[in-house]
């Protein structure tokens, strides 16, 4: 299959620029996402009087079964490959035939790209705030159950004043509370459609660009094409936003860390969940917390 942007070229790609500019071992997670993005767009351009119904709906069953591939892990990735969106594509043509390169019409990789992105990372979010939510909701169940437990509460290390260990459990559970709810405001900052925006001008084929967006969940589409295929503030605030989480979490490990040593006694990590040492067999280390 010829590249996606080789309209103009005439001789072939380096060996070393085609591994340079090869991206599907990173970006193959986003098979599914890429896959909805072409579904909608494909409709789209139905609705646009583009495509025929007959063409749109080959290409929407054509992408089924690409789907049906990736899920049962089936699809086999072939040289040319580059990206994802290269893949699909070519696996849909190679389905239905040369009317699978139409659901790329009108459309750039710069709209797919960060489309595909946003709705990966959307669904990242959402797996992320069920799973901070689950550990907030246990931490509050633990507080209650150990309510009457005491200990000492600590600052530089040294003992301060005496607390509730509910008290110190639910400290932590504040701080992933405000991780959630920075994370849900992330999630619905980036919660915008670039598709439709093409290259950096709009789309030529009059796509409708708010059905684009309803169709894949959006809450609306971007209101600037230049500045949405250009657009990867929501990747630096994601990445920003776990590097907070990753220090909350480290900072609940450490403590556990600590309160399960020989000095302080508080805890007792579970044998499941620790390692030994082959020099000293008194050794219990709390290596799931570290």
């Amino acid at each position: 299959m010829s590249k996606l942007w080789g309209g103009r070229f005439t001789g072939k790609t380096d060996p070393i620029m085609e591994r340079f500019n090869n991206s599907l071992d990173v970006d193959r997670v986003m098979w599914s996402a890429d896959i909805a993005g072409s579904v909608a767009y494909a409709t789209s351009l139905e609705a646009a009087g583009v495509l025929s119904a007959a063409e749109a709906g080959q290409i929407r069953e054509g992408l089924g079964k690409v789907r049906e591939e990736w899920a049962s892990g089936a699809f086999v990735v072939k040289e040319g490959d580059e990206d994802i969106h290269t893949a699909n594509e070519r696996r849909l043509t190679e389905l239905i035939g040369a009317v699978g390169g139409k659901v790329h019409t009108g459309r750039s990789r710069n709209d797919q790209v960060v489309t595909d992105l946003r709705l990966h990372l959307r669904s990242v979010c959402a797996e992320l705030a069920t799973e901070l939510a689950g550990l907030v909701t246990l931490a509050a169940k633990r507080a209650t159950a150990e309510v009457d437990l005491l200990m000492p509460g600590y600052t530089h290390l040294q003992s301060a004043q005496p607390v509730r260990w509910s008290h110190w459990m639910l400290a932590h559970a504040q701080a992933w509370r405000r991780d959630h709810g920075r994370l849900v405001q992330a999630a619905e900052r980036m919660n915008e459609c670039p598709l439709g925006s093409g290259a950096l001008a709009g789309n030529p084929f009059g796509v409708e660009r708010e059905s684009l967006a309803s169709a894949l969940g959006f809450a609306r589409p971007t209101a600037n094409s230049m500045d949405a295929v250009s657009d990867r503030d929501f990747v630096v605030e994601l990445s920003g936003w776990a590097t907070l989480l990753m220090a909350h979490l480290s900072r609940f490990a450490e403590d556990i860390i600590v309160f399960s040593t020989q000095e302080f006694g508080f805890v007792k990590c579970g044998d499941s969940y620790s390692t030994g040492s082959s020099l000293m067999p008194q050794k219990k280390k709390p290596d799931a917390a570290g």
